[in-house]
C-alpha cells in the first residue's frame, strides 16, 4: 500500500487499492459532488469521507452520515458510450456488491429492493446513487455513491424505524477500512463482468438476492402516479416488470414500497 498525506483541503490521505486510487477526506459536503468536480480525474478515482455534512441518497434525500459511523464513497467510471443502455445496471451491481459483502460480515435477513437500496431485518442499511454527470464521444463519465450504516447505534427520531446498521444487526464494531476494501474488490469483479457485456449475471445475481424481484404485491410511486401490482422481474436493462390489470408495465424509475400481507390489490391506479 502507498500512501502519501497532505495537510490541505482537509484531506487525510491518498491510498491505492488498485485499480482504485481512494481519496480520504475527514469531511466534506457529498463525496458525489466532490468527485464531480474532479474533472480530469482517471477512471477508479474514489473518494471517502468520514463525515459527509449534505449527504444524499435518491430523489434527493438526505442521507444520514455522522462521523466515523459509516462508509461514504464515490467511485468514477468512465464506460464506453456505446453501453449507456446498459448504465442502469452499474447501480444494481452495486447493490449487489454491498449485499454480498454484508452478507460476509453475518448480516442477517439481507434484502434488496429495487433497484439499489440494501435492507436487513427489513430496514434500509445502504443506499445507492448513480449520477450520469456528462458525456464525451468515446465514453460516459458515471459516479457511483455508495452509503452504507455500518457502526451506528442509533438514528434521529424520524429513521429510528427504517433505518439500521451492521454495528445493530449484529452487535459488532466493524472497521470502516477493511469492510471498504472488500466492498470496492467485489464492486470491481462486478463491474468488470459487466464490461464483458455479462448483463443476465448481474440481472440474475441481483434478483436471487432481492425478495423484491418475482411474485412481490407493492406499490410503485411515480412522478404522477401510483400503481400497485406484483413484480415479475426485470428487464436485460434493470428495469422493473410490474403485471398490473393483466398487463406488464415497464417501471424504469420510481419509488417501491412491499404492500402488507391480505393489503387489497384490487384498486391498481391513482393520481399521486
Amino acid at each position: 500500500m502507498e500512501v502519501r498525506r497532505y495537510r490541505f483541503l482537509e484531506i487525510r490521505m491518498i491510498i491505492h487499492r488498485p485499480p482504485f486510487v481512494i481519496h480520504h477526506f475527514a469531511s466534506l459536503g457529498s463525496t458525489n459532488d466532490h468527485l464531480k468536480a474532479m474533472v480530469a480525474a482517471p477512471e477508479f478515482t474514489c473518494v471517502v469521507a468520514d463525515e459527509q455534512t449534505a449527504g444524499r441518497g435518491r430523489r434527493a434525500r438526505r442521507w444520514h452520515s455522522s462521523p466515523g459511523d459509516g462508509l461514504y464513497l464515490s467511485v468514477l467510471f468512465l464506460p464506453r458510450s456505446d453501453s449507456s443502455s446498459r448504465l442502469p445496471l452499474i447501480g444494481l451491481l452495486a447493490a449487489v456488491a454491498v449485499a454480498e459483502t454484508l452478507i460476509e460480515r453475518g448480516v442477517a435477513g439481507v434484502d434488496i429492493k429495487w433497484p439499489n437500496d440494501v435492507l436487513a431485518g427489513g430496514r434500509k442499511i445502504s443506499g445507492v446513487l448513480a449520477e450520469a454527470v456528462s458525456a464525451g464521444q468515446e465514453s460516459l463519465r458515471l459516479i457511483l455513491g455508495v452509503g452504507v450504516n455500518l457502526n451506528h447505534r442509533s438514528f434521529p427520531p424520524e429513521l429510528s424505524e427504517s433505518a439500521t446498521s451492521l454495528a445493530i444487526e449484529t452487535g459488532e464494531q466493524v472497521v470502516v477500512e477493511e469492510l471498504r476494501d472488500r466492498l470496492l474488490e467485489k464492486i470491481a469483479q462486478w463491474y468488470e463482468l459487466w464490461l464483458r457485456g455479462a448483463s443476465a449475471s448481474i440481472i440474475d445475481r441481483w434478483s436471487r438476492l432481492s425478495t423484491y424481484a418475482r411474485g412481490q404485491q407493492v406499490v410503485v410511486t411515480l412522478e404522477d402516479e401510483k400503481l400497485t401490482g406484483v413484480t415479475e422481474g426485470l428487464t436485460e436493462t434493470g428495469a422493473l416488470r410490474l403485471v398490473v390489470d393483466g398487463g406488464v408495465r415497464t417501471i424504469l424509475a420510481g419509488e417501491v414500497t412491499k404492500l402488507r400481507k391480505g393489503a387489497d390489490l384490487s384498486v391498481r391506479h391513482s393520481s399521486a
